[in-house]
């Protein structure tokens, strides 16, 4: 029932976020790189690895970089 739950209520999030995330996709798409999604790795629950999606926000081999 719980895995249920996050399903839908993680699903209906998204489809109301839609409209929003969007515009942010094609300013990111044609502003930067052309990447849109970062993959990467992380630790869950009991130390188990997992993929996460997130928006690209900054330039690869920028000069800004510390």
């Amino acid at each position: 029932m719980q895995r249920f739950l996050d399903v839908f209520l993680s699903g209906s999030t998204l489809l109301v976020l839609l409209p929003f995330l969007l515009p942010l996709i094609f300013i990111l798409r044609f502003s930067g790189e052309g990447a849109v999604f970062f993959k990467g790795s992380r630790v869950g629950k009991d130390k188990k690895t997992f993929q996460i999606l997130k928006f690209v926000t900054m330039l690869k081999n920028s000069p800004n970089m510390g």
